[in-house]
């Protein structure tokens, strides 16, 4: 085997403070705690990192702050708020956006896989490279892991020609003409940014970061022959279109031209030349690449570097189109005429990302060019002041050399690490077999195409919607009577108030000094924002506030009441400071409101979807405005689902509800969430999941609701515990980090749970994928008769990601001998995960829902297996939507983090764990709450879910949520017209 290839990443520091992403506000007021919430709740110290900068003329170390919003919601006063920072909204532009420019930085400090917890927080899918999911090996075929050493993955490609055959003479010597060939060890060769200063310094650091890295730095002739002159054998060096320059390029290995109308004639006289360089032409991606490709292909270049601009987007009559679509066509182009293997394809432009590096693999190209990220990594912030002759706001003519080449390095090590983990899920050992593979990839067009046509309707543009395309919100939804709480769990639900002394809301409302305490506002607003305490007024309870716009239109607003106008009502900045497009603040908060009373809130936020702009996000329920039925008790819905429908002789297990709890294991979260939610699961007659954590004796009094979990790593699997359930889930994937097994890091590994895990406290614990037992279903089957054979009253559940044949893997998961195929889509949530595995690898669960259900169909089984969906559902009307496509029942996980009032600020994994003591094993955060009160708090979300549940069936004249079963006639989808297709 090859020595590994391996990156000398190290921690480098920024030079200038980052701008943080929140500004942190505190109001007038202060009552001078001895004992401050400032330090007592500040896992991160924010509030010590904070400074003024003379230099700046502004405070710094705000970007310490995580927005776990902790402090704001513990402040006595409750003077602590928080705002989105105006200058990180103008860092960048639309495609460079600010969120991944900070995440660039991230990256070129550190070196290291962005990891974070929750799951993916973005939109749906978008434009360009974010239309595209790449696949993942599972169960029957064999993968890779080179990320901790098992296995090697070869990222390295060959730039220059490769002639079509070799040809011998009779004794056998080879008398084809070999060509130059240059190769470089990572698909990426380090192109100048079009904009950003280009000092010396900067030159010399990319160029060294190139020949650290083993590839190529893109430099001018006079850059060759000047300032990078001892540098050149690392250089691709960009020519005059008469090559007049050469001379300057003695020594480099790849030349390039500029297309033009004698550039064929002046490569062929570069190559008599430069016998021993690889000759290319830069080629624009306009409507006469394709047939310039071939002609070049087919004639003297060794190399075509594709260029596109800076977005992603074409250039001249094709500027509306993005890159992933013209490489393929250039590239497809080049197999037609039959000469694609004869030259090195490379694109550059819109290349932002590791993830655009892999996926503009697929589309065609062998490999990449990157310049703006270079500038990126080395602080640049986008901001055109350069262009406009002004003083760099990130001070680049300042940088050093040697400070810039280590940020380069670590940006493409960082990119190389996660470049390997796309590989490696999707089996593939060498990167050069990646190009093309179309295959081995997934795009919005082709799933919205085979999996929601046929049940929707046509799409009229199979693009993604822009964010500006969501409709606001839908019109409110009508509360659910009590009497339709379902009568075999009437009394579960009681009130759980909230464990923090402030409140979130939309609207913030402000009581001036002019305020004379006539209590007007107390009369005339509906929602108890205003309280009086026998002469003097409260402090506005401004989480009620349903908004100034609402009160006007009822004539009620207390503004306009206030007989010495001293009342302001406003939108609160904190508000756009937490939450992401799936799980909105509406969602969150109302979530908590769910949590809190065990029932659907009527305050007016928008509880039933998310704004990703696609996916369950862009589905309605068809509800009557009337029951179909009004003879139809609403409180006989029946809400239970079978788990073995095989008939096999084994138990028929039947759960209470069409839910229950996902895998969390003891590390990813604390004894008292676990425990929690055994307690709430068992409550509803359901199941709660031990993850890959161990089986912690605590969970014992539960054992009939709790499922034992088997995954990869095998941690804290015994014989007992799979004995002691009534239930056995077998993890050979998750949507979260489908093909990359399971992280747990060091600072989470404490010494209770490396000694249920058989682990080293403080080391990091990585389960490795797939099971190296399994590579075949006949493999899986000897998995599942081995549970079957330890535990003789047990089912067992086979939980897989969403690969392009994950039907294939339901079926054959049937014919193995499970009872129950969990499906886990690929946006759920996680303890930890690469973020690039989070949004790239498998498809949402809201297209293998239908695409696994109609295949179950086709073969005849559908209803002999139990088919349970899981990856993003967050509210009841998910969990409605999920099972109308085909599921029998959900399982839920975030919702239930939700519900303990987690905030999903994404740190799960770091440090400590959760500053808010959810997901954490830390000592003291462990004590943030009790067992009652996590048990109680998930317990009211399921009742107000089942509330919800049993109103959408009883309006529908569902008698049984297992009629429910693939009935998509009973759903809409916006982007679709079903009155032009099938139902």
């Amino acid at each position: 085997m090859p020595k590994k290839y391996h990156v000398a990443i190290r921690q480098i520091p920024p030079l200038r403070p980052r701008v943080s992403r929140y500004s942190r506000i505190e109001l007038d007021g202060c009552l001078g705690c001895i004992d401050c919430v400032k330090r007592r709740s500040c896992l991160y110290e924010a509030y010590d990192h904070r400074r003024f900068d003379p230099d700046l003329v502004m405070d710094v170390g705000d970007d310490f702050c995580v927005s776990c919003m902790r402090c704001v919601q513990e402040c006595k006063k409750g003077i602590l708020t928080r705002a989105v920072n105006p200058r990180f909204e103008r860092i960048g532009n639309d495609y460079w956006t600010p969120d991944l420019v900070h995440r660039t930085w991230k990256q070129a400090e550190t070196g290291k896989i962005p990891v974070s917890g929750a799951g993916y927080r973005g939109r749906f899918a978008g434009p360009g490279f974010d239309s595209m999911w790449t696949d993942m090996s599972e169960i029957v075929r064999p993968t890779r892991d080179g990320i901790h050493g098992r296995e090697y993955i070869s990222t390295l490609i060959q730039l220059g020609r490769r002639p079509p055959c070799l040809c011998f003479d009779g004794q056998g010597a080879l008398v084809t003409r070999t060509l130059p060939l240059r190769d470089i060890m990572i698909p990426v060769v380090l192109a100048p940014s079009t904009t950003g200063l280009r000092t010396n310094a900067v030159r010399r650091a990319t160029a060294l970061a190139a020949r650290s890295l083993g590839t190529v730095a893109v430099a001018t002739a006079a850059e060759a022959g000047g300032v990078l002159a001892d540098l050149r054998e690392c250089l691709m060096v960009e020519l005059a279109p008469d090559g007049s320059d050469l001379a300057m390029a003695a020594g480099a290995p790849v030349l390039v031209l500029p297309d033009g109308p004698d550039v064929e004639h002046v490569a062929r006289l570069v190559r008599e030349s430069r016998p021993d360089a690889v000759v290319g032409v830069r080629v624009p991606l306009d409507g006469d690449a394709v047939r310039r490709t071939s002609a070049l292909a087919s004639g003297p270049a060794d190399l075509i570097d594709l260029e596109a601009d800076p977005a992603g987007r074409g250039l001249g009559d094709r500027k509306d189109a993005f890159v992933t679509t013209l490489v393929r066509e250039v590239h497809l182009g080049l197999v037609s005429d039959r000469v694609r293997d004869r030259v090195t394809l490379l694109v550059t432009g819109g290349i932002a990302q590791a993830e655009h590096v892999a996926k503009a693999i697929i589309c065609g190209a062998d490999g990449v060019g990157i310049g703006h990220a270079v500038m990126v990594a080395l602080e640049c912030r986008l901001c055109g002041r350069c262009a406009r002759g002004e003083p760099c706001d990130a001070d680049i003519p300042g940088v050093t050399e040697q400070w810039a080449t280590q940020r380069i390095v670590n940006l493409v090590g960082s990119w190389h690490s996660q470049i390997i983990e796309v590989m490696g899920a999707m089996g593939i050992r060498e990167v050069r077999r990646l190009r093309g593979e179309v295959g081995r990839s997934m795009t919005f067009e082709e799933l919205e195409r085979a999996c929601f046509v046929p049940l929707f309707g046509p799409r009229e543009r199979f693009v993604p919607d822009p964010p500006d395309d969501d409709p606001p919100s839908r019109p409110a939804a009508p509360v659910p009577p009590r009497d339709l709480e379902p009568a075999r769990f009437a009394g579960l639900a009681s009130t759980q108030p909230s464990r923090f002394r402030n409140a979130l809301g939309r609207h913030r409302v402000t009581r001036t000094t002019a305020c004379i305490s006539c209590g007007k506002c107390t009369e005339i607003c509906e929602h108890g924002v205003h309280r009086r305490a026998g002469a003097r007024m409260l402090a506005p309870a401004s989480h009620l506030c349903r908004g100034a716009d609402h009160c006007r239109s009822r004539g009620r607003l207390c503004v306009e009441a206030c007989p010495r106008g001293a009342l302001r009502v406003g939108p609160d900045p904190a508000w756009d400071t937490f939450g992401d497009p799936r799980w909105t603040p509406d969602l969150i908060l109302a979530t908590w409101e769910q949590a809190t009373t065990g029932r659907p809130p009527a305050n007016g936020l928008e509880y039933r979807t998310g704004r990703s702009g696609g996916g369950f996000d862009r589905m309605d329920i068809l509800l009557p405005d009337e029951p179909v039925d009004l003879a139809m008790d609403p409180g006989h819905v029946d809400l239970s689902i079978p788990l073995n429908r095989t008939g096999d002789g084994r138990p028929e297990v039947v759960i209470g509800i069409p839910m229950y709890g996902g895998g969390m294991s003891y590390g990813s979260i604390s004894l008292s969430t676990m425990v929690g939610r055994a307690r709430a699961w068992t409550a509803f007659d359901s199941f709660t999941c031990t993850g890959e954590g161990g089986y912690p004796a605590e969970l014992e009094p539960y054992d009939d609701h709790v499922i034992t979990q088997i995954a990869t790593g095998l941690f804290g699997v015994r014989e007992q515990t799979i004995q002691r359930v009534r239930m056995v889930e077998f993890k050979y994937a998750q949507g979260a980090k489908p093909g990359l097994g399971g992280h747990l890091l060091g600072d989470k590994v404490t010494s209770a749970v490396a000694r249920i895990r058989e682990a080293v406290q403080g080391s990091s614990l990585f389960s490795p994928f797939p099971f190296h037992s399994v590579y075949s279903v006949e493999d899986h089957k000897k998995h599942v008769d081995w549970v079957k054979m330890v535990n003789e009253r047990a089912i067992v559940s086979i939980k897989v990601s969403t690969p392009t044949d994950v039907d294939m893997v339901a079926v054959g998961s049937y014919h193995a001998g499970a009872h129950v195929v969990h499906i886990d889509g690929s946006y759920g949530g996680t303890g930890a995960a690469p973020d690039i595995a989070k949004k790239n690898i498998a498809m949402p669960i809201e297209y293998a829902i239908p695409k696994v259900h109609g295949f179950l169909v086709t073969e005849g089984i559908r209803d002999r297996i139990t088919l349970i969906a899981s990856g993003g559902i967050r509210s009841a009307h998910d969990v409605v939507k999920a099972i109308a496509l085909g599921a029998d029942g959900v399982v839920i996980g975030t919702p239930e983090m939700v519900a303990l009032e987690c905030v999903r600020c994404g740190v799960c994994e770091s440090g400590r764990g959760c500053p808010r003591g959810i997901a954490t094993t830390d000592p003291d955060l462990s004590l943030m709450y009790d067992v009652p009160y996590a048990a109680q708090r998930i317990t009211n979300l399921l009742n107000a879910w089942c509330v919800e549940l049993t109103h959408v069936l009883w309006l529908l004249g569902i008698k049984s949520v297992r009629d429910l079963v693939g009935r998509s006639d009973l759903l809409r989808h916006r982007d679709h017209d079903a009155t032009k297709g099938p139902r």
